[in-house]
């Protein structure tokens, strides 16, 4: 699976992977943007299903990960920064780039002819709902574009994406700065992609405070996802990033959590959206994705569980993921 590039206007490349035209005039189109640390490769595996079903599948790098183009370091987030404004910048780029796809692959955006939906895994929703909040503060043309997006799926945002109230200290920042430097990012890696042993009675419980769900010890019975990626190529394409993972560690420390909170309340609820937007989950996540669907749950926002899976669904898991995408569409 090769990334392909995407130039701007503004000289901004952006890289992509595209699963192609389906084998039907009409077919919806899914924009996807990944999490924190793992790439856009994520979503190989549902790369060859999704045709099938109709659907264009096309998933976007983030700044400074793959072949997009890095931020600038002087223009990351900072505590003497106007951090809302690189924000909505970087919401900006990704609404751009979404526009001259269109426009160049004559994507079929009508009413009768399909439109498309966005999809934001992990940290990408942070990056990913400030793009939809800030639709109003686009171009009329790129405007135009987005008044076809159809759909939002929030596949396991955790707090600090939607600037919801934190119920648990997440783990991994108790964990890692005990690390040394080389040693804290693989450790990320294994226990974000581990799979989970809750209890059925957490589980149904949906405890937000308190959840009494596992919480740093990974199930011993199922190795994490990133022990099956695979080659040494395999690995290196799905964290390939320039400054992509320096970015997104300063976005989650210097935006005010208010503003995030806004973008969320705004995209989801201010947009005519809420009906059409679904957050997919699964039961063997980490702790803070599933609290966090509880809360959105709380708000009146759909949620669609993946059964056995963990965070990276998408990989272990891409049929059912699938489907459950398939479900807001």
């Amino acid at each position: 699976m090769a990334e392909m590039t995407l130039m701007l206007p503004s000289g901004l490349e952006f890289g992509y992977y595209d699963s192609g035209m389906p084998p039907v005039p009409v077919f919806k189109t899914i924009f996807a943007l990944h999490g924190y640390m793992f790439n856009a490769y994520a979503w190989k595996k549902m790369m060859p299903l999704v045709s099938r079903r109709n659907i264009r599948l096309v998933c976007i790098n983030r700044r400074g990960y793959g072949k997009t183009s890095p931020l600038p370091f002087d223009q990351f987030p900072a505590p003497d920064k106007d951090n809302a404004k690189i924000l909505k910048s970087i919401g900006l780029d990704i609404l751009e780039f979404i526009h001259v796809f269109s426009r160049e692959k004559a994507l079929p955006l009508s009413e009768e002819q399909g439109g498309f939906a966005l999809l934001f895994w992990s940290l990408g929703n942070l990056t990913g709902l400030s793009a939809v909040a800030n639709i109003g503060n686009a171009s009329e043309e790129v405007q135009a574009t987005m008044s076809h997006l159809k759909a939002l799926i929030l596949h396991e945002p955790f707090q600090d994406t939607l600037g919801l109230p934190i119920s648990k200290s997440f783990f991994c920042i108790d964990v890692l700065p005990m690390l040394p430097s080389d040693e804290s990012r693989s450790f990320f890696q294994n226990w974000i992609s581990s799979y989970f042993d809750h209890s059925a009675q957490a589980l149904a419980e949906k405890r937000i405070s308190n959840p009494n769900l596992t919480y740093g010890s990974a199930s011993p019975f199922t190795p994490p996802s990133i022990y099956g990626v695979g080659s040494k190529e395999e690995h290196e394409k799905l964290f390939k990033q320039s400054g992509g993972v320096d970015m997104d560690e300063t976005l989650g420390r210097f935006v005010d959590r208010d503003v995030i909170h806004e973008n969320y309340k705004k995209a989801v609820f201010r947009s005519g959206l809420e009906e059409k937007t679904v957050l997919v989950i699964s039961d063997r996540t980490p702790e803070m994705f599933l609290v966090t669907a509880w809360q959105v749950e709380q708000d009146g926002i759909k949620t669609i569980q993946v059964n056995g899976a963990n965070h990276f669904a998408h990989w272990d898991f891409p049929e059912e993921t699938l489907h459950a995408y398939l479900t807001v569409l």
